[in-house]
């Protein structure tokens, strides 16, 4: 799994380092998983962009000349947010009115109950949904994204199990720690909210592995898993564990 984060982080850096990585701010986000096959998750909280500060960006070669200079750094920057608008379906950081007019287009899909731009590269989001699991599940999926960087996703393996992962959820062994701190403009006030928030896995299946602090609770058939995400995470990474279910 360590392997894992520092693969994610490879791929993740020259993202924040060319614009920006959509992750969690304050949230509380749930998903309750039963043997006959039906889900419900919910996200709770805040979302952010995260941007990079662009410093390790290299010019193309051969147009880094004094009299270009300024040339160049706009026509570095015209293809840079192309880029970001492309990748993030429309968001780029600091563009406020694009930020509101991105939320609007998101609220608009199944699911997203409540998405409100608030200022800072930060929405307020509500999301909930249920329904029977198939194969595969993320959030967020933005779309028109041509990337997609999950809070939460859950695979199905070749054996039935269900493997529950999430990328952004980082405590400082995950992917926030991996990458260290992510400044946002530069200053003080415009740096990234701490990812502080809580996770809770409810099953009535077979839990086959997890990376919880202290295992689950039970409740009869039912089993209860938690993780509070914050600067004073175990170094564990973020939360993950494997569920069978009946069906």
């Amino acid at each position: 799994m360590n392997q894992l984060v520092k693969l994610v982080a490879a791929l993740s850096i020259p993202l924040l380092l060319a614009g920006c990585l959509l992750i969690p701010g304050k949230f509380d986000s749930q998903l309750r998983l039963m043997n006959d096959g039906t889900y419900v998750f919910t996200y709770n909280g805040q979302m952010q962009l995260a941007e990079g500060d662009g410093k390790s960006m290299p010019l193309p070669s051969g147009e880094a000349d004094d009299e270009d200079s300024s040339e160049d750094v706009g026509r570095g920057d015209q293809q840079t947010n192309a880029a970001m608008r492309s990748i993030f379906g429309g968001a780029v950081p600091g563009d406020d009115e694009g930020l509101k007019e991105f939320a609007v287009q998101l609220a608009k899909y199944d699911g997203w109950n409540k998405v409100e731009y608030v200022g800072e590269n930060l929405f307020e989001v509500e999301y909930m949904i249920s329904g029977n699991f198939d194969q595969m599940f993320a959030f967020p999926t933005i779309p028109g994204a041509t990337m997609q960087f999950p809070f939460v996703q859950i695979i199905r393996r070749s054996g039935g199990e269900l493997e529950i992962s999430t990328p952004a959820m980082a405590g400082p062994g995950g992917l926030a720690g991996a990458m260290g701190p992510m400044p946002m403009g530069g200053s003080a006030e415009g740096e990234t909210q701490p990812i502080d928030g809580r996770f809770t896995i409810e099953t009535d299946g077979e839990i086959l592995s997890n990376n919880t602090a202290d295992g689950y609770e039970s409740e009869g058939s039912a089993k209860k898993l938690q993780w509070k995400i914050d600067e004073a995470s175990s170094t564990a990474g973020s939360p993950r564990a494997i569920v069978k279910l009946a069906r």
